[in-house]
């Protein structure tokens, strides 16, 4: 058994007499609470063209052990669902009561990777964990792609490309939501940040040995995704897999106290212009990030006073100890992006926000973001669609 597994993992073993194919390639692990339509998803995935390897989906039905009627009674018609379902894909279910203090989507998600690592370590095998929602569907080449993805050995992990669900109920409110969500990507991008990635949690597949040594799934009641993708990312071999699409829901949810289900509910809960953070701030992190290499190779340094304010006095003792912990311009770089990682930028972004600069209305921002790409052009879901071209074709492994 791995120190990880000894140590770290949830402490039930769920599946115990399963017994794993050899050619075992992937495993879908799907947290489900109080989920209406399950078998969608599971459909979709069925509906995935033929893989190579074996794939394996685990379902993990949870709720708190306080759960309200309404949300027992809605897993248990999931489970009755799910007792007739003919899957062609093997299929195993757990139904797990959580303590009331950790319920939500860290720890379900947590608890299903994890039976995922004792399933491909009885296999053999250093597969490819997959995330998947109950509330999602997916192109027919998805899991071949993914597969493919980690056919390379050197892949540890990765993010699915996504396209929301649209021409729903919720048409304007997702659609201004997903325009929020590529624009804040595409301007870290644009400031240099060598991290930045979408951290959806339904996009998300990992190796298990990488899955392993970052300490596996944390058990965050939500933004178990972000934080998960930040501790991940800077390992290297991390790829975008851009030639399929996983297409998570547009609609509400009181699931979560933040994400998608909770942005959209708001949006169609208020009459003004969905606002986001300012283009300024950006601009001042690529001033910034744009000085790594001077603050390498000089001692005396200027940066905005953005970052100045938020950074503190000792901002410059902290570069000085990065580089006298490193022999090299490259070494200087990771450990430099380590500290100012993607949590820090978030932290500084809301700084800017309370301090500094207020946000600003979506449509103004995405001018901003017209400049950087000149032929955007047209209305809100217009621009959507192009953005969804751009970022797909800005395949980038680190």
């Amino acid at each position: 058994m791995s120190v990880y597994l000894e140590r770290y993992a949830w402490p039930q073993e769920l599946f115990p007499d399963y017994q794993p194919p050899d050619n075992l390639s992937l495993i879908v692990v799907i947290p489900c609470y109080k989920e209406p339509d399950l078998i969608g998803a599971l459909d979709s995935l069925n509906a995935c063209k033929e893989t190579h390897g074996q794939v394996l989906i685990i379902v993990i039905v949870n709720e708190s052990e306080m759960a309200s009627a309404e949300e027992h009674g809605a897993n248990q018609q999931t489970l009755r669902e799910l007792t007739n379902y003919k899957s062609k894909l093997p299929l195993i279910i757990s139904h797990q009561k959580l303590p009331v203090k950790k319920a939500g989507v860290g720890i379900a998600r947590k608890i299903g990777m994890d039976e995922a690592v004792r399933i491909f370590r009885k296999a053999g095998n250093d597969g490819g964990i997959v995330c998947y929602d109950a509330d999602c569907r997916c192109d027919a080449n998805y899991l071949d792609e993914i597969e493919l993805t980690y056919a390379d050995p050197e892949t540890k992990a990765g993010i699915v490309f996504y396209e929301h669900q649209l021409h729903g109920d919720n048409h304007r409110a997702i659609v201004d939501y997903e325009l929020y969500l590529r624009y804040y990507i595409d301007a870290l991008r644009d400031a240099l940040f060598p991290y930045a990635h979408q951290t959806l949690g339904s996009c998300i597949t990992v190796r298990t040995s990488m899955y392993e040594k970052v300490g596996g799934m944390n058990t965050r009641k939500a933004g178990e995704d972000f934080y998960f993708l930040n501790k991940t990312i800077p390992h290297g071999k991390f790829v975008e897999i851009n030639s399929t699409t996983i297409r998570p829901s547009d609609r509400v949810s009181d699931r979560v106290p933040f994400g998608t289900g909770k942005a959209v509910n708001d949006m169609l809960n208020s009459a003004d212009e969905y606002s986001v953070y300012h283009p300024n701030t950006f601009e001042d992190l690529k001033l910034f990030f744009s000085r790594a290499e001077s603050f390498w190779t000089e001692d005396d340094w200027k940066i905005p006073m953005t970052l100045s304010t938020f950074l503190g006095d000792d901002w410059k003792k902290q570069i000085h100890d990065i580089k006298n912990k490193v022999s090299s311009l490259k070494a200087f770089k990771k450990r430099f992006f380590l500290w100012f990682d993607a949590f820090k930028i978030l932290k500084f972004v809301h700084f800017c926000r309370d301090e500094f600069y207020q946000n600003m209305e979506l449509k103004e921002a995405i001018e901003w973001l017209r400049a950087k790409h000149f032929f955007l052009k047209g209305s809100k879901e217009s621009l959507l669609i192009q953005l969804r071209y751009l970022d797909r074709q800005t395949k980038k492994w680190i």
